[in-house]
């Protein structure tokens, strides 16, 4: 699913600049992954509700499929700006307080909260034989992986920046990537099973090392995303041709070529990483109303992140969701989904020191 993280290092900025200064581009990305994952979920609620050998079915698997790569961006944005700040100046001290303050408590302030919600809502009882599971891979509510692996990434990064300040020609850092992510597929296949490959930061290596790679890049990044969109726009094709079949069979019910399924996703998912931030690097330099709308919800990506499944669930759990055709329905769980989040959070931002405990954002 940082992240939704924010941090308000200067990205792309020369060494004088102020640190704290805010990026337009770093949030118009982060604004556009947060409307793909609202969707994403949205649409997952009423993919149920349709015959699956219908087009209608059909279109929205589709999307619902395709529109799934807001963790992988997230992550890599979290690489590229965190990189950034640790290659102008690392303070392990300052860095683990604000990593904890920022991530740590939220996390567990929110898994607290979506447990509780699990059993006042729906009776179900938190299995505390499983609370390993819950603290460290994310699993007391569906989309709270995406903080788990989040914070394994805030402890790699300082292990890899050794390697950062090297500052790699791409042809390594591609070889990195190809070399390493074969490796951890095939040791979680043949010596060890993680329990949960999407909780595990290292299932994520091309777009942790692609973000590292670019955040040594930034005083050219115009240049290398004008560059690079292409390769881009190939990886992401190329996977998605992979992926996209075996992700319908998956939905079905079907039994799927695993490493098929996997290479395709990492390709597409890293290829519309890149795509993404061109995208957003591009919309930043426009004067457009929408852009600067964009702009806002990616300030918030994180608060609308952490509150969109309890409304979207409160939705369902209403039996709006049998009540309203997807047709209807959809748009307005969308649209719910998106505002009601983003108004709570703008109105907590009223009260920075209440915005700072509870999402660990001022």
């Amino acid at each position: 699913m940082v992240s939704p993280t924010h941090d308000n290092a200067a990205v792309a900025a020369p060494p004088a600049q102020d640190a704290n200064e805010r990026f337009r581009w770093v949030e118009v990305f982060r604004g556009l992954a947060i409307l793909e994952v609202v969707f994403h979920h949205a649409s997952g609620r009423f993919l149920g509700m349709l015959d699956r050998d219908g087009l209608a079915w059909l279109i929205l698997a589709v999307l619902n499929r395709t529109l799934h790569y807001a963790v992988p961006a997230f992550l890599m944005m979290t690489a590229l700006v965190l990189t950034t700040a640790l290659l102008r100046q690392f303070r392990i001290r300052r860095y683990t307080t604000n990593r904890a303050l920022r991530a740590l408590l939220p996390y567990l302030l929110w898994s607290g909260v979506y447990l509780a919600y699990r059993y006042f809502a729906f009776g179900a009882s938190p299995d505390w034989s499983r609370w390993a599971d819950y603290l460290f891979w994310g699993k007391a509510y569906f989309h709270l992986y995406f903080l788990a692996v989040a914070m394994q990434l805030y402890v790699l990064l300082p292990l890899l920046l050794p390697v950062a300040r090297l500052r790699p020609p791409f042809w390594a850092v591609l070889l990195a990537i190809v070399a390493l992510t074969l490796a951890v597929y095939w040791g979680n296949r043949l010596v060890y099973r993680v329990p949960y490959t999407g909780s595990c930061v290292l299932w994520y290596t091309p777009v942790v090392l692609l973000g590292m790679w670019l955040a040594t890049q930034t005083a050219r990044l115009d240049a290398v995303l004008r560059r690079g969109w292409l390769l881009a726009l190939g990886c992401a094709g190329a996977g998605l041709w992979l992926y996209l079949p075996l992700a319908l069979d998956a939905l079905r019910g079907q039994a799927v070529n695993t490493f098929q399924y996997q290479v395709g996703n990492w390709l597409f998912t890293t290829g519309v990483s890149f795509l993404l931030l061109a995208v957003a690097y591009w919309l930043s330099g426009r004067e457009w109303r929408i852009v600067s709308g964009v702009s806002v919800l990616g300030r918030y990506s994180l608060q609308i992140y952490l509150l969109h499944p309890l409304i979207l669930a409160e939705l369902a759990r209403w039996s709006l969701t049998s009540a309203l055709q997807a047709r209807f329905g959809l748009p307005l769980f969308y649209l719910l989904g998106l505002v009601v989040p983003f108004g709570l959070a703008w109105l907590v931002a009223r009260a920075p020191r209440v915005s700072l405990a509870i999402f660990g954002r001022a």
